[in-house]
């Protein structure tokens, strides 16, 4: 899991639609900003780099990039889905 924080401008009309449109996909869901988050920031795993399957002997083109982060993604929400 990992949480974002996004500030905007909630009087700026297109501000407003960009922040629905984020939501609509799926991807991002709006948490109550009330009381502090339940972090436990001495989890380790919090700071952990994964390497990255990016072949680095060549450039990728934005829709091979974009394939590669959508079937993460997909494969993010199978594990979700099964547990």
């Amino acid at each position: 899991m990992c949480t974002v924080t996004l500030s905007y401008d909630a009087n700026n009309q297109l501000a407003q639609q960009q922040l629905q449109f984020l939501l609509s996909t799926g991807l991002f869901t709006q948490i109550s900003t009330d009381g502090e988050l339940d972090i436990d920031y001495s989890d380790p795993q919090l700071y952990e780099e994964n390497d990255l399957p990016i072949p680095s002997d060549r450039n990728l083109s934005l829709d091979e990039l974009e394939q590669m982060v959508v079937a993460d993604i997909r494969e993010i929400c199978e594990l979700k889905d099964a547990v």
